[in-house]
């Protein structure tokens, strides 16, 4: 099967990386600029999203999504999200804290989006990011689930409610943060993506789980054309083969399992459905989520083995859904 690119027919979108305090780096319509680290670098004319992670060694890391539309501003209940007819980015920030029901706060936000996409003409959900604290830790209402599980719950009750009947799910991230805030960003368009699994893995929508528990509903990558771009969003990837963690405490084999299973998700995009990407060369950045600081000059080692010198990467202080991950990785692919 291959990827239909119809040219013609696409508005473009176009993803600038900036590692300073430079001016913007371009004189197009920005329909989101996403930033870690200086609040200073917050733009008001536009959807402009701070995630409360702490930047790891480094100020700044931010984020352009320019297009060559006109972009409009608009609210849906708790969401801020800009858009044009065929693209849309969306913001929720709901207050969380170790005593909130993940399930229920989960459900809200999740049908506030779906519901937001209905309104609009981009129905599509391709990529979504999510942040929330203690995330491995018993759910106030729900004992039997830890945080995690509770929020893929509270996804697929939102799903039903809102009689979302796709299997084509967004590639998306789930990191723990510190703060008592719960945050979604999101990706969203007028035509599907194309959805990518990985060889190596099991689909995470069928992991086996028990009774009480939900499979976390999200492709490993999902691939979208905008004008002469493909992107290819990767989901968090971390040190898991099959369903199974591997190399249990050794953060440098975690991240160099974490970066063959994106390699292979990128050999098997191009397998599969014909996309030309190069894994070195098309890699536009990496977020690097790290569960413990002191592992820091460790994780720059591998990457600076892995990587090409400049390839831009942000290294985040974060928590992985299992308590035996300790680093995790998201990727972004542009051609």
């Amino acid at each position: 099967m291959s990827v239909h690119i119809d040219h013609l027919n696409q508005a473009a979108l176009d993803i600038v990386v900036s590692e300073d305090r430079g001016i913007l780096p371009k004189q197009q319509p920005l329909l989101t600029h996403l930033y870690f680290g200086n609040s200073a670098r917050q733009h008001p004319d536009c959807l402009s999203i701070q995630t409360e992670l702490e930047l790891l060694g480094s100020n700044l890391f931010a984020q352009y999504w320019f297009t060559d539309q006109q972009v409009s501003q608009n609210r849906y209940q708790n969401i801020r999200y800009a858009h044009t007819p065929q693209m849309l980015f969306g913001f929720i920030e709901l207050t969380c804290s170790s005593k909130t029901c993940l399930q229920s706060l989960t459900q809200k936000a999740y049908s506030e989006i779906y519901q937001c996409l209905e309104n609009t003409t981009c129905k599509h959900l391709l990529r979504t990011w999510n942040f929330f604290p203690e995330i491995t830790a018993k759910d106030s209402k729900h004992s039997q689930l830890n945080r995690y599980e509770s929020f893929c719950h509270g996804r697929l009750q939102a799903m039903q409610s809102c009689n979302i009947k796709t299997k084509v799910y967004p590639a998306a991230t789930v990191i723990g943060n510190h703060e008592n805030t719960f945050q979604i960003y999101f990706l969203a368009s007028d035509t599907p993506g194309t959805a990518v699994e990985n060889p190596r893995q099991t689909s995470a929508y069928h992991y086996p789980v028990e009774e009480q528990h939900t499979q976390p509903l999200f492709s490993r990558g999902l691939i979208k054309t905008w004008g002469q771009r493909t992107h290819f969003y990767v989901s968090g990837t971390a040190s898991i083969v099959g369903h199974e963690t591997l190399h249990i405490n050794d953060v440098c084999a975690q991240l160099n399992e974490a970066i063959n299973n994106v390699e292979t998700l990128v050999a098997h995009a191009n397998d599969k459905y014909h996309t030309q990407l190069n894994a070195q060369d098309d890699l536009l950045y990496m977020k690097v989520y790290i569960r413990r600081r002191e592992n820091v000059d460790q994780i720059k080692q591998v990457l600076a083995a892995r990587l090409s010198s400049t390839t831009p990467r942000a290294l985040l202080l974060g928590d992985m859904c299992r308590e035996n991950l300790l680093v995790e990785i998201e990727a972004f692919y542009q051609a």
